[in-house]
């Protein structure tokens, strides 16, 4: 061990590795920072609940297999959710629907980049999945005909949509997020309510 490292430290970085490790051997990748945050968060919780101090939750009350067992959990929550957004059926959506939701989203992306929302430990919002929402309700649009009113949108599209407009709404409420996170009365509060009304309706646009 080295010099000036405690067990508990050692432990919680033992922990942290597995779930990286077991992870990767399972053909993902997470951020250790992610883990790290999570475990901790955990770590609090089940001292506050019990009345301990959370070096004696790390130290009694955290199983050794921690890191393995829940990068395994995690790992089929994903594979469940990921088989539920694909059985979603295709819809049949307004123009004007589509425009609105790409609009979100679009947003959605803005925001998630002013905030930093990439080098966020405890950020839940997925970039990659509201980019292919924005991509697959924009490839929607290409097949619109002249006599119709309404395109076929994959239900995976609108599910990513639906979950990346979600969490964007509750950063929102929860002012986690900001339309400028400069810390002064810049106009922003009524740029970011304004914000929120139009997504609360828009979220309605969605299945």
């Amino acid at each position: 061990m080295a010099p000036g490292v405690t067990g508990n430290e050692k432990k919680f970085k033992a922990l942290v590795a597995d779930f990286v490790t077991t992870t990767a051997d399972l053909g993902g990748t997470i951020d250790p920072d992610i883990v790290a945050t999570e475990l901790h968060q955990r770590i609090q919780f089940i001292a506050a609940q019990i009345g301990v101090t959370e070096a004696t939750v790390l130290r009694n009350y955290m199983d050794d297999h921690w890191g393995r067992d829940m990068a395994r959990q995690a790992y089929r929550q994903i594979q469940e959710r990921d088989a539920h957004i694909d059985a979603e059926p295709d819809q049949q959506l307004p123009l004007h629907a589509v425009g609105r939701l790409v609009a979100a989203l679009g947003q959605a992306l803005l925001y998630s980049t002013i905030n930093n929302a990439a080098t966020d430990p405890a950020n839940r919002f997925n970039t990659k999945e509201a980019s292919e929402a924005v991509t697959g309700l924009g490839l929607a649009l290409t097949s619109y005909l002249a006599d119709g009113s309404t395109v076929t949108v994959g239900g995976n599209v609108l599910a990513w949509a639906k979950d990346a407009l979600t969490i964007f709404r509750d950063n929102l409420r929860q002012q986690r997020w900001s339309s400028c996170p400069c810390g002064e009365d810049c106009g922003k509060h009524e740029t970011d309510t304004a914000m929120l009304r139009a997504l609360s309706e828009d979220l309605l646009l969605l299945p």
